[in-house]
């Protein structure tokens, strides 16, 4: 029976998955994996956009999408099997993070110039952030598959076996969807934070949604354009550790074509700036790039920044302070279905494989989309 917590149901699709962002990686290749196995999926995202903490920017105003810059996660490694074979399916060619050259090292008595590779000697980027991964499943999705600015607000637990009922806030209405099963590809903790369940979960699964850290919740970015890569002619990486800050750690952040030089660095977790203006933060950054790199380094192009911390659809109340330990993978009750297996979590902090990574995103998802393809065909 409908009720104003729960209206009559809208539609009626076999599967629902939640998130379309970096968790949402995992959502969005488990509903292309369900896709492709003939199940309808209703893929539901709260953002605007998917991508979630994979956002990239344009370099500068008009810049193509394959000279974009990550303002979230960036990285990926030739050795992470699940996110070299989606690659390959997508036909994105990787390219390595640049990495040749000094690397400078700042402390209380200045710069120093030391010999060695850059500390991300070896990573792998993508033409236009690693947000383009979800941007190209997200097109290969049948039209209306994938619904923007939905949030999930309450799942309802239906007896006799008779699914799942989601509730979405649409604008200023409610929809409801039911479903045989529902994935939740979204931070564990954000769950536990901003969801209802009726019944609700048992105090076990709450504790392991509740204790998983999300990934790059405490972060903040900082992305700097010049007009070429300067700091290379000179003999620098772009890498560079810094005990002086804001920036901690900075890389560069150059795309791969059109000749633009970037650097990207991270805030320090507690740094004051934080609670500054931006054209404070940006006046300390490019300062900052100048000690290390020289004058040319007060001359940028654009400035970019995000505070991961301060994203409701990342991070709840003490996400800003960084996690004590980086787990090796996500908790095991996170890798089993909940009520009667109607409910099935995903996303990159659920996985066993690369915990937080992309990797562990796309692991997670086909992890999920082939436990629902069982249940549902009885192990078929």
């Amino acid at each position: 029976m409908a009720s104003d917590l729960f209206p009559e149901p809208a539609l009626a699709p076999s599967i629902v998955v939640v998130g379309a962002g970096l968790a949402g990686l995992a959502g969005l290749t488990a509903a292309r994996a369900l896709h492709e196995a003939g199940l309808p999926v209703q893929l539901l995202e709260a953002r605007d956009r998917v991508g979630g903490r994979t956002l990239a920017v344009p370099a500068v105003p008009g810049s193509p999408e394959e000279e974009w810059l990550d303002l979230g996660a960036t990285w990926g490694w030739a050795h992470q099997p699940f996110l070299m074979q989606l690659l390959q399916e997508l036909a994105i060619v990787p390219f390595e993070q640049p990495s040749t050259g000094a690397t400078a090292y700042e402390t209380a008595a200045g710069v120093h110039r030391l010999p060695h590779p850059a500390g991300s000697a070896g990573y792998v980027r993508l033409p236009g952030g690693a947000a383009v991964l979800c941007r190209r499943l997200a097109a290969g999705l049948p039209v209306g598959v994938l619904q923007l600015n939905a949030p999930v607000t309450r799942l309802r637990h239906l007896a006799d076996g008779q699914g799942v009922e989601v509730q979405v806030l649409l604008g200023h209405s409610a929809r409801t969807y039911v479903a045989r099963a529902v994935v939740l590809a979204l931070p564990p903790r954000l769950v536990a934070h901003c969801m209802a369940f009726v019944p609700e979960l048992s105090a076990p699964l709450l504790h392991a949604l509740r204790s998983v850290p999300t990934w790059m919740s405490h972060a903040m970015k900082s992305v700097v354009v010049y007009a070429q890569p300067f700091w290379r002619a000179q003999g620098w990486s772009g890498f560079a550790v810094s005990q002086a800050g804001p920036l901690t750690e900075i890389h560069d952040a150059s795309p791969l074509t059109g000749g633009t030089g970037a650097l990207f660095g991270f805030f320090g977790a507690a740094h004051p700036l934080r609670a500054a203006s931006a054209a404070e933060r940006q006046a300390a950054v490019v300062h900052q790039l100048v000690r290390l790199f020289g004058p040319k380094a007060g001359a940028p192009l654009a400035y970019h920044e995000l505070d991961w911390s301060l994203d409701p659809l990342t991070s709840v109340p003490g996400d800003e302070q960084p996690p004590l330990a980086v787990p090796p993978q996500g908790p095991a009750l996170l890798r089993q279905p909940a009520w009667a297996g109607t409910l099935y979590w995903a996303g990159a902090e659920t996985s066993v494989s690369e915990w937080g990574r992309l990797d562990g995103a796309v692991e997670s998802g086909r992890h999920a989309a082939a436990h629902v393809l069982r249940q549902l065909t009885g192990g078929a």
